[in-house]
């Protein structure tokens, strides 16, 4: 028959083409299991990942759902998300807003702060 060491060989073969084919794949099911534990986000959050600001509209073995404010649907490969950066902005009940105004050198300083603290 056939030797012996050319059937593992084979078979070594070819495990390694499945899993280089099942690469992507299995890092986004990775992700996917490593979201669903650590749980980082929740629907309803919004998050900024993967260079999208959107709310989370489900969240998937594969991938999870974003809603953007403009109301698109984008979808996330869970290994994007699992190995970079994110901002949850829904962790905190309270959010910091910075706002900049320009006041012209001339201006009274005592309008100025009433009429922002209006």
């Amino acid at each position: 028959g056939v030797e012996a060491t050319s059937f593992v060989a084979i078979l070594g073969a070819a495990g390694l083409a499945v899993g280089l084919a099942l690469q992507g794949t299995l890092q986004n099911f990775a992700g996917g299991v490593m979201i669903l534990l650590f749980k980082p986000f929740k629907v309803g959050d919004v998050i900024d990942a993967a260079g999208y600001i959107g709310s989370v509209n489900a969240i998937q073995i594969f991938n999870t759902f974003l809603k953007t404010p403009d109301n698109k649907t984008i979808i996330i490969p869970n290994g994007t998300l699992a190995n970079s950066s994110m901002t949850n902005y829904s962790t905190e009940p309270r959010r910091r807003v910075d706002w900049t105004f320009g006041v012209g050198y001339g201006d009274s300083t005592e309008k100025t702060r009433e009429t922002l603290m209006e």
